[in-house]
């Protein structure tokens, strides 16, 4: 079949919208890297996430199987995707161990090709009702939806609204009452009922591309917590670990998995973003300022500011010098320490003043584990996974990397400990060797995500065509 460049044009726009209803259901201040940046990948922020995901309390037994506190890495894969039964937005991204710090950065901004007009919604008791119907607000409705001839008693359209999923809902948008007010009536309870909505869920709408559509988003009130699943959050911790640390020794790529509303901070971060914030010298009383997203229906970055108290590791003993999370702060103001963490890291923050002490950049990479890569960038960011890839066997053996030696204990005498550090570097030979036979075989070996974590995937996610 054969298409024509209108086609592809409008695949593309598609595409750039679906692009954009993610990410404001991810948040204002969430940003995903393009495939070709590079970036440093924090494994501590990994562990944060599945300890949030899992509510798991903190194991200071877990190693860091030899692993540096920041990978510098390039990104080769980008999928953005949300769970089917909750809409909870997540990205699958495939990254590249990279030791060429020297090179010029190839991050890069990609700006959006459609402005879409948007606004958010935050659901009464009446708006998440299987009987009733969804209340608008005026002028935003006025400035999103199509346009509606109010004039007329009973003004109504049909409206053709895709999810997340590219799924198709139908709504009938009526404008009546007294006084009047824009309604989504028809269509609605069915939505409601099969996204299982509850008052404070928020709904985003936005303008779609023809001419009585619009895409819909979900954003739950409350993250989605442990679902379904074999793996303990100590299994998972310590198989992201173990990918991450053999995908170093065997030059090959490993799949993370981001989970943006359960994560205090983003721990894929632009490396130019990094190597910037760590000229500055950050010194205790010290002020700075930081972009937060305030969320609500009228949705904008929100400016805090405090000033730092101390700068010390987070975790010495595993991750030292580390500089994830590094600052203790504290901020001017106490009631949204709700949404404002204890710490920051020095990337997150803007200093205040003119005179702010700067120094050599302490950008390092691990040399021991020094290697090229020629790696096959695909363009498209929405892509599916590589069909020729013929990753498919490991895809179990990735879970099961996280399950080996889950009740060693680290703690105790000193010769208990040396015994646990020979168990520790068993467990990563043994899986180092697999790895190199598999990767004899198959050239193009990459290590599989071991988060898909938390509940049942179902069936693959829709694109918009």
């Amino acid at each position: 079949m054969a298409f024509s460049s209108e086609n592809i044009v409008l695949a593309n726009d598609h595409a750039d919208l679906y692009d954009q209803l993610w990410h404001e259901c991810a948040g204002l201040t969430i940003k995903v890297p393009r495939i070709g940046d590079r970036v440093f990948y924090f494994p501590q922020g990994h562990i944060e996430q599945i300890k949030e995901c899992m509510k798991d309390e903190d194991d200071t037994g877990i190693p860091n199987y030899h692993l540096p506190s920041k990978i510098l890495c390039k990104v080769v894969e980008v999928e953005l995707k949300a769970f089917p039964d909750s809409d909870e937005v997540f990205a699958v991204i495939e990254l590249l161990p990279d030791s060429e710090e020297g090179e010029i950065s190839t991050s890069r901004s990609v700006p959006k090709k459609i402005p879409a007009n948007s606004f958010r919604k935050i659901l009464t008791t009446s708006d998440a009702s299987t009987h009733g119907g969804c209340c608008l607000p005026k002028a935003n409705v006025e400035k999103t939806f199509p346009p509606l001839d109010e004039s007329q008693d009973q003004a109504f359209q049909v409206l053709v609204a895709k999810d997340i999923h590219g799924a198709i809902w139908h709504f009938q948008h009526v404008y009546r009452g007294c006084p009047k007010r824009h309604i989504l009536a028809n269509g609605w309870n069915k939505f409601a009922s099969e996204k299982k909505l509850k008052a404070g869920d928020t709904c985003i709408f936005m303008r779609g591309l023809g001419r009585n559509e619009i895409y819909v988003g979900v954003q739950r009130a409350t993250s989605i917590q442990k679902q379904s699943t074999d793996l303990t959050g100590q299994a998972m911790q310590r198989g992201v670990l173990v990918n991450a640390s053999i995908a170093m020794d065997i030059k090959c790529t490993f799949t993370v998995i981001y989970h943006p509303r359960m994560c205090v901070s983003a721990f894929i971060v632009s490396y130019d973003k990094v190597k910037e914030a760590l000229k500055v010298n950050y010194l205790p009383e010290m002020g700075f300022e930081m972009l937060v997203d305030g969320g609500g229906e009228d949705p904008e970055m929100k400016r805090f500011s405090g000033i730092i108290t101390a700068k010390d590791d987070i975790d010495p003993a595993r991750w030292p010098h580390s500089e994830w999370r590094c600052l203790k702060v504290q901020w001017d103001v106490t009631s949204f320490t709700r949404i404002l963490p204890p710490r920051v890291s020095p990337w997150e923050i803007r200093p205040l003043g003119l005179n702010v002490p700067h120094m050599r950049s302490s950008i390092s990479v691990d040399r021991k584990r020094s290697m090229p890569f020629e790696p096959m960038i695909r363009n498209n960011p929405f892509s599916r996974t590589n069909e020729n890839n013929q990753s498919g066997g490991l895809q179990s053996l990735g879970l099961t990397l996280s399950l080996v030696n889950t009740g060693s204990s680290f703690t105790g005498s000193s010769s208990r400990q040396e015994e646990s550090n020979l168990d520790e570097d068993k467990e990563r030979m043994y899986f180092l060797q697999w790895a190199e036979s598999s990767s004899s075989s198959n050239p193009s070996i990459s290590l599989p995500p071991n988060l898909y974590l938390l509940g049942e995937q179902g069936p693959e996610p829709k694109q918009p065509r």
